[in-house]
C-alpha cells in the first residue's frame, strides 16, 4: 500500500504543476502549554514548489490520542502516590519468588 502512496500523481493544489509524494517528517504541536513532538509522521510534499500538508487521517488519528482525558485514570493513580498493582514477576520460567 504504501508504494502505491509513493506512486500516486496527485497534483500540487499550490502551484498546480508538481506531484505530491509521502515523506516521512517530525510534527509539532502544543498539548495545552507542553509541545509534543511525533517523529515519522506522514507528510505529502510537493516535488516542484515543495509545498506540504501533513497527511489528513493521521492527523486524525493523533487528535484521538491527544484528547484530554485520554490516559487520565493512569496519571491519577501515580500523582496520589499509589504505585500500580503488577503480578509478581520470577527470575527464570517457573521460579516464583
Amino acid at each position: 500500500m504504501q508504494n502505491a502512496l509513493k506512486n500516486s500523481h496527485v497534483t500540487c493544489p499550490e502551484c498546480q504543476m508538481g506531484s505530491y509524494f509521502l515523506k516521512l517528517t517530525t510534527y509539532y504541536t502544543w498539548v495545552g502549554d507542553t509541545m509534543v513532538t511525533v517523529p515519522d509522521f506522514p507528510c505529502w510534499v510537493c516535488d516542484s514548489c515543495k509545498h506540504f500538508q501533513y497527511d489528513q487521517k493521521a492527523i486524525g488519528q493523533l487528535k484521538i490520542l491527544l484528547q484530554e482525558g485520554v490516559g487520565k485514570s493512569v496519571d491519577h493513580q501515580l500523582k496520589s502516590g499509589q504505585s500500580p498493582v503488577l503480578p509478581p514477576r520470577s527470575r527464570r520460567p517457573g521460579q516464583l519468588k
